[in-house]
């Protein structure tokens, strides 16, 4: 081909072919396509233009879900069958002296990325690979044209000049435009297109200036020890090592070797697939399947996603009953601790108390000691319900019939549901359910959590005649669930009229001393303390609310016998 018209050759390429391995990996093994580009700068250049998404750098730079498409081999095939130009000579010496150039250039700007971490290293190797794309391109047009350059003296000091009288356009030139016409991605073609430019004149050009720069020093210092190819034929080191942040001392420190990577070859024979007519054919089948595939593909995906989304709610559920159980762990050693050193100085204020009023004539002063013996005692209640929650007996586990726990709480907060105008309603239990437990502690957990339902559908008022009935405001009911999932369990479900918490309430409902009402309505200790017990029987307590329930706990304790299905309610 006359020489000035190889530069005009070069930028009319449809394409450069990738080898006939990285065509049949295409085909067979997209998960090897990312390794095999590092040898083969045409299946970086296929990659770029058909794999990679157009907003970068990020990491994967080639998504495997875009590996995997059947619009790689599709378009492999089409170029194949349209064309036979665009092949690398793999056995030139130019090939071999560019290719030398470009892999110490990337080996350099990995280590560059990681040292100064102003960008993503595979995203620095990925560009800096193929920075001699117009090489690459004219070598694929001529051989022989693109050596010629190489053997002109003045080549070291001016090579964009005569790159063009040989070429009749330097390599940047042909860069540009074929970055242009195959469509690369803008962040790329910017800086393989602006490699000769100094770095305050291409800075303001490239939308990633920290990238550009770790590329055009890399393949500066590359050039530097193997030979220049006039790839950075204006840059300035020292701009680029003040940009970086770098001094020629850590410069040297970073050292590398012209490392071989997979599928590099150096034999002298050419490489093109088109004289291996079963890649085309591996290529074709290889599309049919993908597109086969594809909608059972995509199932299958969706349903993967699916499982994600499912383990993530689990975890995060899990997470907020584990962080839970270790806030209410925590509290309980404080809650110990504080009650024990609390108890010692109550003790002697009570008892000097108790011995001033016994020998007080003064009725003032006899009334004062009487309220501080009052709080006493009161502050002494409030211990022991804390101490209830901190270090509860250890359970002294029975069966016992669920109709019998019903009776107990039921005689116990009767009154209770009477003082605040609410309904209590107990589902009937079966006979036959048996329960295995603490009777005292879970009777005691049961009675707080219908306890806080009473209390949150009705107000404390003062009756008259405490035998006269009064219009209910609203009702608490305990209903029953069976359960068997490998083992028996029975989920009591204590429903109220109420309102429900507000999301904030809730996510205190098992804080000790929070009750969600002003202070002085509460010691906030009854849900608590509930859930305490009912853990250390082997059982759970939650708050569980629905929308057309919203205040809604369940105790869940195991079971010795009970029936398939829930009895009614009744009234």
């Amino acid at each position: 081909m006359p020489g000035m018209a190889v530069g005009r050759a070069a930028v009319q390429l449809p394409w450069l072919c990738p080898s006939t391995e990285s065509l049949v990996a295409l085909a067979e093994a997209p998960g090897k396509l990312t390794g095999l580009a590092e040898a083969d700068p045409a299946l970086t250049v296929f990659l770029l233009r058909f794999a990679s998404p157009e907003i970068a750098p990020r990491s994967p730079l080639f998504p495997l879900v875009a590996l995997e498409s059947p619009n790689l081999p599709s378009t492999a095939v089409a170029y194949l069958s349209a064309t036979t130009a665009g092949v690398l000579p793999t056995g030139s010496f130019v090939l071999r002296r560019v290719q030398s150039v470009a892999r110490l250039a990337t080996a350099w700007a990995k280590r560059l990325s990681e040292q100064t971490r102003r960008c993503p290293a595979e995203a620095a190797a990925t560009v800096t690979r193929i920075a001699p794309l117009g090489w690459y391109a004219v070598a694929a047009v001529d051989r022989f044209a693109a050596a010629v350059p190489l053997a002109e003296p003045a080549f070291a000091r001016e090579a964009a000049k005569v790159q063009s009288q040989v070429w009749g356009l330097d390599q940047a030139s042909i860069t540009r435009r074929l970055a242009a016409r195959w469509r690369l991605p803008d962040w790329v073609a910017e800086i393989i297109g602006s490699l000769s430019l100094p770095f305050p004149v291409a800075q303001p050009l490239v939308r990633h200036p920290d990238l550009f720069a770790v590329v055009q020093l890399s393949v500066m210092e590359a050039e530097a020890r193997l030979g220049s190819l006039g790839l950075t034929e204006n840059a300035d080191r020292k701009k680029l090592l003040d940009h970086l942040g770098l001094d020629g001392d850590e410069l040297t420190a970073v050292t590398v070797g012209e490392e071989s990577g997979p599928g590099q070859r150096t034999e002298d024979r050419p490489d093109d697939p088109h004289h291996v007519p079963l890649v085309r054919n591996l290529l074709q089948l290889a599309v049919e399947s993908r597109r086969r595939n594809g909608p059972a593909l995509v199932a299958r995906l969706e349903d993967r996603i699916d499982e994600l989304y499912r383990a993530a709610v689990e975890a995060e559920n899990q997470h907020e009953e584990r962080l839970r159980a270790a806030k209410l762990a925590a509290l309980a050693e404080l809650a110990a601790g504080a009650g024990h050193e609390i108890n010692n100085p109550l003790a002697i204020i009570s008892g000097n108390a108790q011995r001033l009023i016994r020998t007080e004539p003064d009725p003032e002063r006899g009334e004062a000691l009487r309220v501080i013996l009052r709080q006493t005692e009161r502050i002494a209640g409030i211990l022991r319900d804390l101490m209830r929650f901190a270090r509860p007996p250890r359970p002294e586990p029975r069966p016992f019939r669920l109709t019998e726990l019903f009776e107990a709480v039921s005689q116990e907060l009767r009154p209770v549901a009477r003082e605040h105008a609410v309904e209590l309603r107990f589902q009937q239990a079966e006979a036959d359910c048996w329960l295995i437990g603490d009777f005292n502690q879970i009777r005691h957990a049961l009675a707080a959590v219908v306890r806080n339902g009473i209390e949150a559908v009705g107000c404390r008022r003062e009756v008259a005649d405490k035998s006269s009935t009064s219009e209910t405001l609203g009702i608490a009911r305990v209903e029953v669930s069976y359960h068997s999932d490998g083992m028996k369990r029975v989920e009591l479900v204590v429903r109220d009229s109420g309102p429900g918490m507000e999301p904030e309430v809730a996510k205190h409902a098992f804080d000790p001393f929070y009750s969600g009402r002003s202070a002085g309505r509460g010691r906030g200790l009854g849900l608590p303390t509930a859930w305490r017990l009912v853990t250390q029987n082997g059982g759970d307590l939650r708050y569980d609310p629905q929308p057309e329930t919203p205040s809604r706990f369940c105790l869940v304790l195991s079971c010795t016998v009970g029936p398939a299905q829930p009895t009614r309610l009744t009234a």
